[in-house]
């Protein structure tokens, strides 16, 4: 579901022309740019998870066991295959954000810079904060 309004939302960026361009161009070459890749990371991971939801609910235990997991190269591609809609939907909201912090600093407002600045920092902590925990 979360895939599907990525999806969205980037194409939504990717085809409209902004409101109001003074205030958040998002149609500026970089922002576009961003934009464009967030659409094709949402579009690859809704891909990829409905092929992985096809081939799981197509097949029993015995046959994902004897042969999706009959070596251990064979293991860490399906791990792989399985957990690459998650990774790609990560990377398409990072390229989003990326997309909107770019056009929210391009017209030179600095009340906007600010809010941005402050919703990046609340943000940025999670990522250390997170491996600091993960460590024992």
């Amino acid at each position: 579901m979360l895939c599907l309004q990525m999806l969205t939302t980037s194409a939504v960026f990717v085809s409209t022309q902004p409101p109001l361009t003074s205030f958040l161009p998002y149609t500026f070459r970089g922002a576009y740019i961003f934009a464009f890749l967030s659409f094709t990371h949402a579009l690859g991971g809704l891909m990829c998870g409905l092929a992985v939801l096809n081939i799981y609910g197509a097949c029993d235990r015995i046959w994902v066991k004897d042969v999706l997991t009959a070596s251990r190269f064979r293991l860490c591609c399906t791990l792989r295959f399985v957990g690459w809609p998650c990774i790609s939907l990560t990377i398409s909201i990072m390229f989003l954000m990326l997309a909107l912090l770019i056009a929210s600093y391009a017209p030179e407002l600095w009340w906007v810079q600010c809010l941005i600045t402050v919703e990046v920092l609340s943000w940025a902590w999670l990522p250390p904060f997170f491996t600091w925990c993960a460590i024992s």
